[in-house]
């Protein structure tokens, strides 16, 4: 396994980043966390409504995915 330190990740190189998110005041979010969904093409998450509402204040246009326990076969059986 190779663990790559912030500095050494480039811009825009692909991958997973798992990002968390406030639970109750949108205030309560990184800078970086931010950034990150910026760059991101798509973003899973549990509740693409709730998810909305903090991607709507930061003017984050990446597409939402609703992935969770109710779902996940219908998904992953494409």
């Amino acid at each position: 396994m190779i663990i790559k330190s912030q500095s050494e990740i480039k811009a825009n190189e692909s991958g997973l980043y798992i990002v968390s998110t406030p639970i109750g005041n949108l205030k309560d979010v990184t800078y970086r966390a931010i950034e990150t969904l910026q760059k991101s093409d798509f973003i899973l998450c549990e509740d693409t409504r709730v998810s909305k509402n903090l991607l709507d204040r930061y003017k984050i246009k990446s597409k939402l995915i609703s992935n969770h326990k109710f779902n996940e076969k219908k998904i992953y059986q494409k």
